[in-house]
Parts: structure tokens; sequence; C-alpha cells
């Protein structure tokens, strides 16, 4: 029994806990996205990427392009802060020139 409990213990420890503001307006055509991760292994890099898939994912349901404006990240320290990213981003036509 005391065995189990550990491993229980020890799993929600380990386990990574994400989180998403989801797609913010900001302006004509601008979004921005949010994300935090809890973990031990608190890289930014992860975290902006899977910022980066909802910013193209809500774009491409549009049937438009995603174009990075700006992103910021910041990795975790522990026992202080989450690794945290935000991209803000335009959703645009295909053959806009702001494209280019």
């Amino acid at each position: 029994m005391k065995k189990l409990l550990l491993s229980i213990l020890g799993c929600g420890v380990l386990a990574s806990c994400a989180s998403s503001s989801g797609v913010v307006p900001m302006g004509q055509d601008t979004y921005m996205v949010a994300r935090s991760l809890k973990s031990i292994r608190g890289d930014s890099g992860r975290v902006k990427a899977e910022a980066i898939r909802e910013a193209n994912e809500f774009c491409l349901k549009q049937g438009k392009v995603m174009k990075i404006i700006d992103t910021n990240q910041k990795d975790m320290q522990p026992f202080r802060s989450d690794a945290q990213a935000e991209i803000q981003f335009m959703c645009l036509d295909p053959n806009d020139p702001r494209l280019k």
C-alpha cells in the first residue's frame, strides 16, 4: 500500500500541466495567445511551439495564413515561475501583400 501511494504521488510530481489563454483578439486581424507550463523541465521553447500551433490552427480554420508579429518567452525558474510564451500574430488571406 505504501509503495502504491508513493508511486501515485511521484507521478503527480513529474506530470506537467499546461494552460492557454486561448486566442485573444487584439485588433483588426490581429490576435494573441499566451501559454504556460508547470513542469520540472519547463522549457519555454516547447511552450512557444504549442502557442504557434494553436495560432496556426486558428488561422487555418478561417482559411487564412498566420503571420507572427512578435513573440516573448521565459524559461521556468524552479519554485518561482512557470515556463511562459506569448505570441502576437495576424490571420491574413493567402494573397495579402503583408505576408511578404
